[in-house]
């Protein structure tokens, strides 16, 4: 046995030596059952790391949560990327940094966004709560984005990243549509389709709606590279995943797919993403000036969901009768007093659902509001880390954001490699659809979500690296 192999024996023997005293000494006899399944995943972590994170990645649509008192783990995904955490950190120890990948922006961002997240849980209100936060960031982080960025140094494992989530994701939505026809798809019954694997709809319908892009992407690329079983993976799971979307009944899963062929049909006019930019600082200043008019002109309208798609879409608009619209502005609402209270650090990640309800108004509170912290919080990505951890965490998302977005249209744009430019484009649009849901979501908290986000993140740095390398080649 190398040493490299010896080394990782010792380390998986004394995690499960670890995990044998706890189960005996906390009497989780049941825990016992999960001892085959844990030597098994530490067989595949001495042979390799790479079939160990397909496995995770598949398996993570089809976890499960088990609850301890007020915590949680999901099983059997999330001890397996906590396992990886640690490799992760013995590798860096043993082989140092890999330059390229490291010094590339989006890592930088990616990592500017973690250091804030740990300061502001070092000066939050809740700490504890702020800490499990940091921690389920973090190991997602670390596996998704810094150990896939490594994978990913091959550009042929990025498609079996992709289709293994989209694998299992395609087995939930298979269970989750049978479960739905025995209600005669009832859109009073659909956010429950999904358990115990997914807490509701709207996280399910943001999944869906990445999965069904990507794919659809790659089967439609005009691309010899390609072959046939890749795109015949690509349009069942992709097919199956567009079925998701349409039976998750959720507004913004339909409306972020239109969003991303707008967006489509944009980069085919060769937009860059400096006039990108300033189209939506536009925007934003326009809707900031003319927001009281704006927010009066869209109380006239009273059309609620669950009627028909066409009243589905333009409930969307109302924030006078449809409750889960008006609940969100009670949220923002309520979010912004608190920015407003601390501006700089925030309230602590994690912390906005424990905090927000002596910030709420009697008059703008719906019959779904709650004072327990119990019903999500405060339902967008990019407003969400400003309550929580300041100016500075909202700008830390949106640096992370951006430069993804440049990243990949420069990729897209400049590649000559068909199969570079195929993937560039399947990962800038599939992530697109999360994007316009963190508008009114947010779901990183989540692991469902955080895979697939922060894996398609890293494949971004990969490929952008890659590109790199082709312009070097081509200049010689």
């Amino acid at each position: 046995m190398q040493t490299w192999q010896l080394k990782r024996f010792y380390f998986c023997s004394f995690i499960l030596l670890f995990i044998g005293f706890y189960i005996a000494y906390s009497q989780l006899y049941l825990g016992s059952l999960a001892i085959p399944i844990i030597l098994f995943g530490a067989s595949l972590f001495l042979l390799s790391l790479d079939k160990v994170m397909l496995i995770v990645v598949f398996f993570t649509p089809l976890s499960i949560k088990i609850v301890f008192g007020n915590s949680g783990i999901n099983i059997p995904d999330e001890p397996l990327m906590i396992i990886m955490l640690f490799l992760f950190i013995i590798k860096v120890f043993e082989q140092g940094f890999d330059k390229d990948f490291y010094r590339h922006p989006l890592t930088l961002a990616v990592t500017f966004n973690l250091f804030w997240i740990l300061i502001t849980t070092i000066t939050s209100s809740l700490p504890f709560v702020s800490f499990k936060f940091f921690l389920a960031r973090f190991w997602c982080t670390v596996f998704g984005f810094f150990w896939g960025g490594l994978l990913f140094k091959d550009i042929k494992k990025i498609k079996q990243y992709l289709f293994a989530f989209g694998l299992g994701l395609s087995i939930l939505v298979i269970y989750t549509t049978i479960r739905h026809a025995q209600t005669s798809f009832s859109d009073k019954k659909v956010w429950a389709m999904m358990n115990p694997f997914m807490d509701d709809h709207t996280v399910y319908g943001a999944v869906c709606s990445i999965v069904c892009t990507f794919s659809f992407v790659i089967f439609l690329y005009r691309n010899k590279a390609t072959k046939f079983l890749d795109r015949l993976m690509a349009i069942y799971i992709g097919g199956l995943a567009l079925i998701g979307v349409i039976l998750s009944y959720s507004r913004a899963a339909w409306l972020s797919l239109v969003f991303v062929l707008g967006f489509y049909i944009l980069l085919k006019l060769k937009i860059r993403f400096k006039s990108l930019a300033i189209a939506l600082m536009i925007f934003l200043g326009v809707g900031l000036i003319f927001n009281g008019e704006i927010y009066q002109y869209l109380r006239f309208n009273k059309t609620t969901s669950g009627k028909s798609l066409q009243g589905d879409i333009r409930s969307i608009s109302n924030v006078k009768t449809d409750e889960s619209n008006v609940e969100r502005l009670n949220r923002w609402e309520s979010g912004w007093r608190m920015f407003k209270e601390k501006p700089y650090f925030g309230f602590g990640p994690g912390t906005y659902a424990f905090k927000y309800s002596p910030y709420q108004r009697a008059h703008e509170m719906t019959s779904i509001s709650t004072t327990q912290g119990t019903m999500g919080g405060v339902h967008s990505e990019y407003f969400g880390p400003a309550v929580e951890s300041g100016i500075i965490g909202f700008l830390s998302i949106i640096l992370v954001f951006g430069t993804y977005l440049s990243t990949n249209m420069k990729t897209y744009y400049q590649s000559k490699n068909k199969e570079v430019k195929m993937l560039a484009l399947a990962i800038l649009l599939g992530l697109l659809t999360y994007f316009f849901h963190g508008l009114m979501n947010n779901f990183l908290d989540q692991d469902k979500a955080a895979i697939i986000f922060w894996g398609m993140m890293g494949m971004t740095v990969a490929l952008s690296i890659h590109h790199k390398k082709e312009l070097n080649e081509i200049s010689k």
